[in-house]
This record gives C-alpha cells, structure tokens and sequence, in this order.
C-alpha cells in the first residue's frame, strides 16, 4: 500500500499570520504593532493581558520621555500625544513614584529564559563527574547494574553526574532564590507547576534527559548539553522578539545619526537556483569580515541581518 502523498495546499501558521495582517493593509508602524502582538502571544506564549500592560507601560513611559524633553511642560505634551494635560500630569506621577521606589511597571518580562540558560552550568558545579568516577550515585545498585546502566549513556555527555528528581528541583530552587539583578524585590515562591515546566522545557529542548529503567527505584536524570539550545518553535519566537528589540534600538541610534551606527539595505532579484548558494557565501562573508576586525578588548559592536524574501510595497 503507497502512502498517500503529502498535501502542499496546506497554509503554515505563518503564512496564515502574514495573509492575516496583509489583508488589514496597516501602514509600517500598524504592521510593527501587529507583529509584536502576534509573535509575543501566539508564538511566546505571553497572555493577553500581559501584553495590554505592557503596551500601556510602553505608551506611558513615551509619554513621559516628551514630558521631560518638552522640560516638563504638561500642555505642550498633552498636545503632542494627544492627551488631556491631566492625564499627562497623573502618567509623570505614576512613573516617577515607580523609579523612586525601585519598582518597575507591569512588563512581558519574564526569569524563564535565566533557569533555561543558567541551569547546565549550576549543575556541573553541584555536581561535576571526572573520568573514572561513577555517573550515577545511587546506593540500591550493585556495581554490575550501575556499569550496566552507565553503559546506556551517550558518549561525551558534559563533566556531570546524573541526579535524581528531588537533586533536579533543588538545582531549579536554587536559581529561582538567586538574586534578580532586574529587581529588588525578593522572589515569589516556586511552584511545583512552575518547576515541572521548566523540568519539561529543558528535556524537550535536549539540553536533559531522563533515564528510565527496572534497575531504578525512580527516574534519573543527566545533563546532555552545556547549554540551552533548543530549535523549537517557541525558542525561536523568543530570540526574534530580543533581536527585534536589539534592531529597533540601533535604528533609534541611526534616526539620531550616533556616530558608528549604520543602516545597511540591498534590494536584488536572485536566480531561485542559486538563492541557498547566495545565503551561504553571505553567511561566510559576515563570518570572515566579523574575524578580521575582532580584537580581545576592543570596544564592543553588534550587527543584526536577516534576508528573505522581499515584500512588494505598493
């Protein structure tokens, strides 16, 4: 029996979110609004209302940069954003009694991303492993049935020993009672729902895995990767929305003409047959240019590129 060929007529998420906003016909600074909406909560998972707040916050705090450029002047502010004086007045207020607290306003901020990142190499200093030493510590095995299971292991697994599920949630405690260099308040209480989630992402992402067998009373688990790396989905969106984010503040650099800081576009038609072999040697190119001008010590630059396909503008 053939297996039936694989239907090309189906749209991708992607396709759908691009015809979607396509079809509202936004102008530049609409379509930038719509795809931060869209990648924040449909492709980062951040909830509907955490997104309204922090569009609120962002909208006050511009709000409040011309309040101090126009030196504090609440009319002509209002005027140029639109806003009843008093508002203006209630905004400067709400900001300033935040930044004199030490508090910060509601944000999509999240400190995910610093247990993902953070957690390999806490684990390799809680609990490094040397050749010659055993991998799994667990006192109800012979040392027939640990050499059996060590030998399941992948080869060149980081310098790491496997924990158990209670060792794993400490490792996950002890980052969240780390202290948070973007805030002084203490942190909230870990939850068992929060910590399985994380336990959860660092599996699927490869960066751990759990080791089942008769042999063991429970599961274990072993650090695969150094680092968090993961190729998914949901990674992805989250490293668009930091390079976005990266892009927006070296435009912002270029509309104020900061010395150093350029602008770099190339329109081009491409023979389809040679576009893969196009983006390759590009990819050499900026590799080898980055390498000649790289120096220990030297003042620190940043460059974002992406190519694609081209959107015909009207």
């Amino acid at each position: 029996m053939t297996e039936a060929p694989e239907d090309c007529s189906k749209v991708s998420p992607a396709d759908e979110h691009r015809d979607l906003i396509e079809a509202l016909s936004p102008n530049a600074s609409d379509s930038i609004l719509l795809h931060l909406a869209m990648g924040t909560m449909k492709m980062a998972g951040h909830r509907y209302g955490s997104f309204l707040d922090a569009a609120t916050t962002a909208a006050k705090l511009a709000v409040y940069s011309t309040y101090l450029e126009q030196g504090r002047n609440l009319r002509k502010t209002g005027f140029l954003h639109h806003v009843e004086p008093k508002r203006v007045k209630a905004i400067a207020r709400e900001i300033e009694a935040s930044l004199e607290d030490g508090k910060f306003l509601k944000t999509l901020g999240t400190r995910e991303p610093y247990y993902l990142i953070g957690l390999p190499h806490l684990w390799q200093e809680k609990f490094p492993w040397q050749p010659g030493q055993p991998r799994i510590c667990q006192d109800h095995l012979t040392e027939g049935e640990r050499q059996q299971l060590e030998a399941t292991l992948a080869p060149n697994l980081p310098q790491a020993r496997l924990v158990d599920s209670y060792e794993l949630a400490e490792l996950i405690k002890e980052l969240h009672q780390s202290p948070d260099k973007s805030s002084e308040s203490s942190p909230a209480p870990l939850s068992e729902a929060l910590s399985e989630h994380i336990k959860f992402r660092l599996i699927h992402a490869g960066t751990v895995f759990q080791l089942d067998s008769p042999l063991l009373l429970d599961p274990l688990y072993g650090l695969a990767l150094e680092t968090y790396s993961p190729q998914d989905s949901q990674q992805r969106a989250l490293t668009m929305i930091d390079d976005v984010a990266e892009f927006f503040r070296l435009m912002q650099g270029w509309v104020e003409a900061v010395p150093q800081v350029m602008r770099a576009v190339e329109v081009f038609d491409v023979d389809p047959a040679r576009k893969d072999d196009a983006l390759k040697e590009l990819d050499q190119l900026l590799l080898k240019w980055a390498d000649r001008y790289h120096v220990e010590g030297g003042e620190p630059m940043v460059m974002h590129l992406a190519a694609g396909p081209r959107t015909e503008t009207p």
